[in-house]
């Protein structure tokens, strides 16, 4: 009775209309971009935060064991190392390009010198590797002068204009101390499962006397978990119902945000099992297609985020046309999304989710380096015009928990006056949530 069942599941599982022989990879996965991969971390470990500490500051207040440089990888397959560049950016806190001349000093912030490593005979994706480290001793003449928000730009060695691929980081001092508490509260006005929020209270305290001024420090930026494109800010000289800013105008101050949602957990997709998912054939979660998990307990990320993929001498790094494939009626009001760090959290049109009539479900293609990923499904509406989804739902399809477990991390800004302005960045603090 047993070797019956199999036998029906089997020939279920090859009557399913999601097994189509004729579709292969390269038909359903639309072409790489020419810099496929690219992740920033600081330090070595991919599971970093995209954040480090400024080597030259004072390290007096320092209870956070942050690297001192970042590390930019991506990959190409071209048959000889492309000629590219990169180019740093400081910029201000809300990540517009700074434009003056000294605080964008061109001969800290560009090189021409990439280096790159071959990959392994039969891997399939990629030919060359770029994995390097800022500031480093392979790149001693790049620096970040002023701490605060970057951005680097992956350009055509001739023509700075053609930009391939962009990222984002953060250089932090540790001009003062900080401390960050994330407390469980409800917000009355919204229904289940939505009225289940965070309180953020960050405590600042500068030390006095000292070279920082306590008035210059009027803002604060929240960031969950790896997602750099959506900040939660208290500003001094905001008046938005939810912040608050205590001790305006003395050395300790507490900046505090309500009413942010607890979110879920981040479902995985792991990719590591080559004898569950080979190379060079369309990648479906074993599992099965997602479900919504709107009403739905919460569940725990494996990496906040992050994702963990096959280093580069592995012989089974490769790139998988992998499928996301959502079980759920079809939503008239908006769109699906995938988000994941292999978008920056940030998804754009092409990360717009299918609707299969004839299975009910949403799909999507994407070529993927062999790893872990978490992912969530984002509804919403690409605006072509802003640039990013507008009114995206991160709770409508995922659910929404305190016992979901997240990292908060803040980024203490200070509006130094010299230069004509520049926002550096003077305290970093981290919480996590659900533990």
């Amino acid at each position: 009775m047993k070797k019956l069942s199999a036998f029906l599941f089997i020939c279920a599982l090859i009557s399913s209309p999601l097994i189509r022989a004729q579709d292969t990879p390269q038909e359903l996965c639309p072409q790489p971009p020419f810099i496929r991969g690219l992740r920033v971390y600081a330090g070595n470990d991919e599971t970093n935060l995209p954040v480090m500490f400024k080597a030259d500051s004072s390290a007096q207040t320092n209870s956070l064991a942050l690297p001192t440089f970042v590390t930019i990888r991506f990959d190409v397959a071209e048959e000889m190392p492309p000629r590219l560049a990169i180019r740093f950016h400081h910029c201000d806190k809300n990540w517009q390009i700074d434009t003056d001349y000294f605080v964008r000093d061109d001969f800290f912030t560009y090189t021409r010198l990439l280096l790159y490593e071959q990959a392994t005979a039969g891997i399939d994706g990629y030919r060359w590797r770029f994995t390097n480290s800022f500031p480093s001793l392979d790149h001693p003449f790049v620096r970040f002068l002023y701490s605060g928000n970057w951005i680097f730009d992956v350009t055509d060695e001739s023509s700075a204009g053609t930009i391939y691929a962009s990222g984002r980081f953060v250089v932090v001092e540790q001009g003062v101390s900080a401390g960050l508490e994330v407390r469980n509260d409800y917000w009355t006005p919204w229904n289940m499962p939505f009225d289940q929020v965070h309180r953020l209270r960050l405590s600042v305290r500068v030390p006095n006397p000292g070279p920082i001024f306590p008035d210059y420090i009027r803002s604060v930026d929240f960031y969950k978990n790896f997602d750099l494109y959506n900040n939660y800010r208290v500003d001094s000289y905001d008046r938005q119902d939810n912040t608050f800013v205590e001790g305006i105008g003395m050395d300790r101050k507490t900046f505090t945000y309500e009413n942010i949602p607890a979110g879920n957990g981040y479902r995985l997709f792991d990719l590591r099992r080559t004898a569950m998912y080979p190379a060079r054939q369309l990648v479906r979660k074993f599992e099965g297609a997602d479900f919504t998990r709107f009403r739905f307990g919460t569940d725990r990320s494996a990496y906040f985020g992050a994702a963990v993929t096959e280093p580069l001498r592995s012989f089974d790094a490769d790139y998988l046309c992998t499928q996301f494939e959502l079980e759920t009626p079809f939503i008239e009001d908006a769109d699906v999304f995938v988000a994941g760090i292999f978008n920056n959290w940030d998804p754009q049109p092409e990360d717009r989710m299918t609707y299969d009539e004839e299975i009910g479900h949403y799909v999507l293609h994407r070529w993927l380096l062999r790893g872990a990923y978490d992912y969530q499904y984002v509804v919403g509406r690409y605006d072509e015009d802003l640039g990013y989804v507008a009114d995206a739902d991160w709770l409508r399809l995922e659910g929404n928990g305190w016992g979901a477990n997240n990292l908060y991390w803040a980024v203490i800004y200070y509006d130094d006056d010299q230069f004509g302005g520049v926002n550096r960045a003077v305290g970093f603090t981290f919480f996590v949530t659900g533990r």
